[in-house]
């Protein structure tokens, strides 16, 4: 085959990447983006090798919140096709939705409770977790509410954002009187809730509503980071703490062994008068 002289070269057209939306998001990713931000290991060489943990109270916390909103996200993968599951909405001002649903049951923002087997309690818009007044009902309508103006006009006339709160494995949830808007539940009976509400939205409003939702630009965010690149370094830190823990249960063992006598304080105090002799 012979080549023209002079032709100019053809450049292949390969179409850009379509933008991430909030689809893309994994259940817990907010809490997981918290929590490397706030990571700061500190260890010195010596508290690394005795298995000291890695992460302060604060990161421990949103470490346990990912694994939360993971079980609790995962659960909902049983709603039908004609529902759209968003995880991690930053609502405008301040706040975040753990998990949104779009359904021809309507729009739901659901916000799981990080006690498990709790005692919880609630009368009108007044709930207690074992014993100790809680806010999350009033939480849970602020951030609704928040819902519901970023979703301004698209919301059909009568469908409100209903916010729930859910918990896992109560040990009991005892409704004296109902709150005005938000819904208290076990995580497990979620689900089969949702599937048991009538439909109030057509099958057109609920692809509005979820074409709409899953844009960042509804909710004035910005772009939607790789969800791979936010998992690889979550990953690594869990083996961090996973590693740390064995280590120290190594150690713990050790000082039994050796009668018990050497104290954790003790053990940072040669910490910190050996530390430069270990690699770093």
């Amino acid at each position: 085959m012979r080549t023209r002289v002079g032709a100019l070269p053809v450049t292949p057209f390969v179409a850009a990447p379509a933008p991430r939306t909030l689809r893309d998001r994994p259940a817990g990713s907010a809490p997981m983006e918290a929590c490397l931000a706030v990571h700061e290991d500190r260890r010195s060489p010596l508290e690394r090798l005795v298995g000291i943990a890695p992460l302060r109270a604060h990161a421990q916390e949103l470490r346990d919140r990912v694994g939360l909103e993971e079980e609790s996200g995962a659960a909902l993968v049983r709603l039908p096709a004609d529902w759209t599951v968003l995880h991690s909405v930053a609502v405008p001002g301040g706040g975040v939705v753990p998990h949104l649903l779009v359904g021809p049951a309507g729009v739901f923002a659901v916000l799981p409770e990080s006690r498990r087997d709790a005692s919880v309690w609630v009368s009108g818009d007044l709930a207690s977790v074992d014993g100790a007044s809680s806010d999350a009902l009033r939480d849970a309508e602020l951030i609704a509410g928040a819902v519901g103006e970023s979703l301004g006009h698209l919301l059909p006339p009568g469908v409100p954002v209903v916010p729930v709160v859910t918990f896992l494995e109560p040990r009991r949830i005892l409704l004296r009187s109902a709150p005005r808007t938000v819904h208290v539940l076990a995580a497990a009976g979620l689900v089969p809730w949702l599937r048991s509400l009538p439909e109030i939205c057509s099958a057109l409003q609920v692809d509005r509503l979820a074409d709409a939702a899953e844009l960042p630009a509804t909710w004035s965010a910005g772009e939607v980071r790789d969800p791979s690149e936010l998992r690889d370094r979550f990953d690594r830190l869990e083996v961090e703490a996973v590693q740390a823990d064995r280590r120290w249960r190594v150690t713990v063992r050790a000082l039994a062994g050796a009668g018990g006598v050497v104290s954790l304080a003790s053990a940072l105090m040669i910490a910190a008068l050996l530390g430069n002799l270990l690699p770093n």
